[in-house]
């Protein structure tokens, strides 16, 4: 008989608001993801690099740093390229953002944790 083993999806999120990281890791704890966090981005090549993540939910504004560039710098890499991002902002023009820098998805803040729950399963279905 197969042992079956339950991998947790592995989640990093990349925001500098520690209320929103509080908010988020309760929520993927409690859906049986496995999250990782990085407060300002700066090794997010690093990070996603060695710890190979299902996803990354990355903010838009950061203190000194632009998530879309990030999103850039991740989707035009061959390396990381495939990994499904998930922006969030209250910034009224994220669509807009999100389609332009590569991103799979968008989150307008504040969200409910049920509709970010629905996006990921969305994102790691595929």
């Amino acid at each position: 008989m197969e042992k079956i083993v339950n991998i947790k999806p592995t989640v990093l999120v990349v925001d500098n608001d520690e209320d929103m990281l509080v908010l988020v890791q309760h929520t993927l704890l409690q859906e049986g993801y496995d999250p990782i966090f990085s407060p300002n981005g700066r090794n997010i090549m690093t990070i996603i690099k060695e710890r190979k993540p299902d996803i990354v939910l990355l903010d838009i504004n950061m203190d000194g740093l632009d998530g879309a560039d990030l999103c850039r710098k991740i989707k035009s890499n061959p390396e990381t390229s495939a990994v499904p991002i998930v922006m969030y902002s209250g910034n009224a023009n994220i669509q807009t953002i999100t389609k332009e820098c590569g991103a799979d998805a968008f989150l307008t803040k504040p969200f409910e944790p049920g509709k970010l729950k629905q996006v990921l399963s969305n994102l790691l279905i595929q």
